[in-house]
C-alpha cells in the first residue's frame, strides 16, 4: 500500500505543495472524501506566474500530466463532464467520475463508486475510461515516480525521434512495479501513458 507521505515526498519534487482544505472545493458535487484527504495532505499547489491566475498545480516533468489545485479542480471537469463550449452536460460522462489530472487532455478519472481510477483518451467521440489504478494514491506515486525518473535523466529522457529511451523506461517500469506490485500492470500504465 501506498502511503500519504510518500507520495507527498514524491511530489514535491515537481513543486510547492500546500495543504488545502476542503472549503477550497468549488464543485457542484461534494467533494470525495479522499480527494479531501488528498488536498489536505499532499497539496499540489505549484507555481503562480500570474496573480490573475494563481497557482497552477504540479505538473509532473516531461510527461505532461498535471494536478490542478483544489480551487481549479472543478474548471478542470469542462470538456469531459460538460461541453465546455456550450456548459452542456456530456452524456455518456457518468455522474461518479471525477477528473482529477489529466496528459495532454487525456482524463485520469476517480470513479468516486469504486475509488478505482480510470483513464480515457478525449477525441474518440464516446468516453470508454479503462481502469489504470486501485487507487488515487497509487496512480499518484506511480505517475510521480515516472517523473521522478524523467528529472533524474534531464535532457537524455527521448532520443532525437522523441521516444522515451530504454534505459529509462526501463528504471520506470522498476520504480512503478514496485508501488503497484505487478510488473504487467507496471507495463500497462507506461503504455496508456505512450512511454
Amino acid at each position: 500500500m501506498t502511503s500519504i507521505q510518500q507520495v507527498h515526498d514524491l511530489f514535491s519534487r515537481f513543486g510547492e505543495l500546500r495543504s488545502q482544505p476542503q472549503d477550497l472545493w468549488r464543485g457542484d458535487i461534494p467533494l470525495p472524501k479522499v480527494l479531501a484527504e488528498f488536498y489536505e495532505r499532499v497539496g499540489p499547489w505549484g507555481a503562480t506566474y500570474h496573480e490573475n491566475v494563481g497557482p497552477v498545480g504540479i505538473a509532473l516533468a516531461e510527461t505532461n500530466i498535471s494536478f490542478p489545485p483544489l480551487h481549479r479542480l472543478w474548471a478542470l471537469q469542462a470538456g469531459y463532464r460538460w461541453d465546455a463550449s456550450n456548459g452542456q452536460r456530456v452524456a455518456d460522462w457518468q455522474d461518479n467520475w471525477l477528473v482529477i489530472a489529466d496528459q495532454n487532455a487525456d482524463p485520469f478519472i476517480l470513479d468516486t463508486a469504486s475509488g478505482r481510477i480510470l483513464h480515457a483518451i478525449h477525441g474518440t467521440g464516446a468516453w470508454d475510461p479503462g481502469e489504470i489504478a486501485p487507487d488515487l494514491y497509487t496512480l499518484a506515486a506511480a505517475l510521480a515516480a515516472i517523473g521522478v525518473v524523467c528529472l533524474d535523466a534531464d535532457e537524455d529522457w527521448r532520443d532525437d525521434d522523441w521516444v522515451v529511451k530504454p534505459q529509462h523506461r526501463a528504471r520506470a517500469l522498476l520504480e512503478v512495479t514496485q508501488i503497484m506490485g505487478s510488473a504487467d500492470d507496471a507495463g500497462n500504465l507506461l503504455d496508456v501513458l505512450e512511454l
